[in-house]
């Protein structure tokens, strides 16, 4: 008989901070690229800057961070996300095939929209920070790049926030498991949550950003 899985520690403190911040960096993008508002164009690069500071992060935090956030806790397949939506049994994981793939995606998506917005431009009021890097033609690439990618963010995103809903209504515990870092799993937990490297990786990925402003 299988064992049932308990509630235990699987998501680190430094992780979920940057989880809500990194949501609320996007919220922050997608509402003042779509507001059309001159006005909050600063505000809007500054939190596309917040967002690359923070991808930095997570994509140091992937290799050393905790057991259950780095790149090798990332599994899944088209064969293991047609399983988990049959519910045939498979290994314990932190992630479902399909969270790791949804996740996966979302990374890949905000890199190419907040990343083509450095060499963007309205060719009105506000320029990305690289823009004069490009040609022209450069230029206009980045910008319809960038124009669109948004849509594919706010789709993910979407599709992110309806499974957490229908989690939710399920009473499963998934729904919390960034605000407690708890998940239903035979998984063992952890106890360490690695602050000092936390504040590392914080700090190296800060530099990194600084250095970008101050070179372009």
């Amino acid at each position: 008989m299988a064992a049932v899985p308990d509630s235990v520690l699987t998501w680190d403190w430094p992780h979920r901070l940057w989880h809500w911040l990194f949501a609320a960096s996007i919220c922050v993008s997608l509402y003042t690229g779509l507001d059309g508002d001159v006005d909050v164009m600063d505000l809007h690069i500054a939190s596309g800057v917040t967002v690359i500071g923070l991808l930095l992060f997570r994509f140091g935090w992937a290799l050393w961070g905790g057991r259950y956030v780095r790149v090798g806790a990332y599994r899944t397949s088209a064969l293991a996300i047609r399983r988990q939506f049959q519910r045939r049994a498979a290994g314990a994981t932190a992630h479902s095939a399909a969270g790791a793939a949804m996740a996966l995606m979302m990374f890949v998506a905000v890199l190419v929209q907040a990343g083509s917005g450095l060499f963007a431009s309205d060719d009105i009021t506000t320029d990305g920070p690289y823009t004069h890097l490009l040609s022209s033609a450069g230029v206009d690439l980045a910008t319809a790049i960038h124009t669109r990618a948004c849509w594919l963010v706010l789709g993910l995103a979407s599709v992110h926030v309806i499974a957490i809903a229908w989690y939710a209504l399920r009473r499963d515990p998934i729904a919390l498991s960034m605000w407690t870092g708890r998940t239903a799993t035979t998984l063992p937990e952890f106890a360490d949550h690695q602050w000092i490297r936390a504040l590392l990786t914080a700090l190296a990925a800060g530099g990194v950003v600084w250095l970008g402003a101050h070179w372009s």
